[in-house]
């Protein structure tokens, strides 16, 4: 997923931060409810679940950037803030310091520089004035490049930000009461909170920053999501910085050796690019015939329900699931499920039978394959993006955000 070029260039971060609701330095506007794949009811948003909200809906919030009660975005246009990245301070986090006074955190978005000016960030400079939007001026963007060229190497080298660190903003368009307020009138469905689109191709090569493995499974989960479902192409998201694989020692080693240490850290979590044609055919072959065989097998009874039924995967980073999703059997749907269709079975069953022989396809592939999966229906319709009627009982994954 990630080449030296990619993690060698010039980077600004998004950080996320734990998130206390009960105190003063949470943001001005919290809706009321997050989306239904969304479980986070207490007063706690932990950094894990904004970042996986963030890929998952492909959207940064822009805030006001209330801290202790006092905003640090003046004017009437929220923004969201960036600070330049280096990955030493990922390391020197880990052994107890404090780089870039407590900013940086082990969950973030990173973005090349050079794309991230080009896409409107502008470096806040304490030493110039603010325009009434909150936002700097607009400096030239070779010569913010040209800065960035000369500070590079003692910046990376020295882990001083923590004295002076630099600040960046990306500052929000439109209306922001406005779009409040058809917030407050009519909900989130259709209606973001304001902020920055990451799906858009001026955005592409996003870093992710994360802990360990169990979190970058599950970010990783939220990518595949967006690039099957067609919102952004596979490079998009350049890698997935795993934090606990970086080298332990940050004291010892050459620009050369943290720079291997660094891309050793990144891991690909895209495993279509290495499947053959023919191995999908095969495990769809295998799925087809499998929803055929238990077809011809099983008794038809009385309709007493009718509506769509599927089988729903839990892992979408699976071999065998890969394939299906290749071949075009498996489709995600909106809210992230992984649903293959049923094509050899009779839809003119009735729906309780149907899901009964989902079940027992599921143990099959279970048994076979180590793939855990259930049915998904939903009562007098065939769209997979209607809510659910029925959904099989202990499926894990990662298709719920949770803190």
């Amino acid at each position: 997923m990630a080449n030296k070029s990619d993690l060698t260039c010039s980077r600004l971060a998004h950080f996320f931060r734990d998130v206390d609701l009960t105190s003063n330095s949470c943001p001005d506007f919290i809706p009321e409810a997050f989306p239904p794949n969304c479980l986070n009811d207490d007063d706690r948003w932990c950094a894990n679940f904004l970042l996986r909200y963030a890929v998952r809906f492909h959207h940064l919030w822009a805030t006001f950037g209330v801290m202790e009660g006092k905003r640090t975005v003046r004017g009437t246009h929220p923004a969201v803030c960036f600070t330049e990245f280096h990955p030493e301070e990922l390391m020197a986090l880990r052994e107890g310091m404090n780089p870039q006074r407590g900013l940086v955190t082990q969950y973030a978005l990173t973005f090349p520089l050079e794309k991230a000016v080009k896409g409107g960030v502008r470096r806040v400079d304490p030493f110039q004035g603010l325009n009434s939007d909150g936002g700097q001026s607009e400096n030239n963007v070779d010569q913010e490049l040209k800065r960035r060229a000369r500070l590079q190497d003692f910046s990376r080298n020295s882990l001083q930000c923590g004295s002076g660190c630099t600040e960046w903003r990306w500052t929000f368009p439109g209306d922001y009461e406005r779009c409040i307020q058809k917030i407050e009138d009519t909900g989130l469905n259709g209606n973001p909170i304001p902020g920055l689109k990451l799906s858009l191709t001026r955005w592409s090569g996003i870093g992710v920053v994360v802990p360990d493995m169990e979190a970058a499974r599950s970010v990783g989960y939220d990518i595949l999501t967006l690039i099957d479902r067609r919102v952004v192409q596979r490079d998009h998201f350049s890698h997935i910085l795993v934090c606990d694989k970086l080298p332990a020692n940050i004291e010892v080693g050459s620009r050369k050796s943290i720079e291997e240490g660094v891309l050793e850290a990144c891991i690909n979590l895209d495993t279509t690019a290495q499947m053959s044609a023919l191995q999908a055919h095969v495990d769809t072959l295998d799925f087809s015939s499998r929803v055929l065989l238990h077809n011809s097998s099983k008794p038809k009874g009385l309709v007493h329900n009718r509506g769509g039924c599927w089988l729903c995967f839990e892992d979408n980073a699976h071999p065998y699931i890969r394939a299906l999703v290749m071949t075009g059997r498996v489709k995600v749907n909106k809210m992230g499920r992984y649903l293959a269709s049923l094509d050899e079975l009779d839809p003119s069953r009735d729906l309780r039978e149907r899901e009964a022989i989902v079940i027992q396809i599921a143990q099959e592939l279970e048994k076979k394959h180590g793939i855990k999966s259930t049915y998904y229906s939903v009562l007098n319709s065939h769209c997979p993006d209607d809510h659910p009627a029925n959904c099989g009982q202990g499926v894990g994954g990662f298709y719920i955000i949770t803190s």
